[in-house]
């Protein structure tokens, strides 16, 4: 993880030394996120939130790649009745994301991006209790999503980040519960 997390730095920091040659620039962002988890039971979003830092690397006029390192919160409220007993979980994740983003630009302002994620587990509770061993600690997705650009140096993004890998790896008796962590973001950038 260390590496990774390393590596996506130094892409942003050499996005940051080469800004005033290529157009890259280096910023902030935080936002709103409304996870879309899924298993065999009915869920409803526990919203969250993200904050991070990215830095957009302009590769020509037309197209660049975005970095991110984002703190990322989201969970479910699990609710369903087995034997008769009606059961109310709060599941609550935590992760470090690094997501690096294709970006086509489509006007000035306006941008399409894609691109894979990798998530490292933080923190994982379920009513209060650390429930982190039962938590796969590495999670992959793929994002899609649009931004657009205003005032010069601020952004909004919406995007969905698709989860490919199963969060949860718990086991009770002939139940194994899986989790797929989806999530739609809202976030505000700041360009420095």
């Amino acid at each position: 993880m260390k590496k990774i997390v390393l590596s996506t730095l130094a892409v942003m920091a050499f996005g940051f030394a080469n800004a005033q040659g290529t157009g890259s620039r280096f910023g902030i962002k935080g936002g709103v996120n409304f996870p879309n988890s899924s298993n065999f039971h009915e869920n409803e979003t526990l919203i969250g939130y993200q904050v991070g830092i990215f830095s957009e690397i302009k590769t020509d006029e037309k197209f660049g790649i975005q970095p991110e390192l984002l703190y990322s919160t989201h969970g479910a409220k699990n609710k369903f009745v087995e034997d008769g007993i009606a059961y109310n979980n709060d599941i609550k994740l935590s992760y470090l994301n690094l997501p690096i983003l294709a970006k086509y630009f489509v006007t000035q302002g306006l941008t399409v991006q894609a691109g894979p994620q990798i998530g490292f587990l933080m923190h994982a509770e379920e009513k209060g209790l650390n429930i982190t061993d039962h938590v796969k600690t590495i999670d992959f997705g793929l994002n899609f999503g649009i931004g657009y650009n205003f005032l010069e140096d601020c952004s909004v993004d919406l995007r969905y980040n698709l989860g490919l890998s199963n969060a949860l790896d718990f086991h009770v008796e002939d139940y194994n519960y899986k989790i797929k962590s989806s999530v739609f973001s809202l976030a505000l950038g700041y360009k420095l």
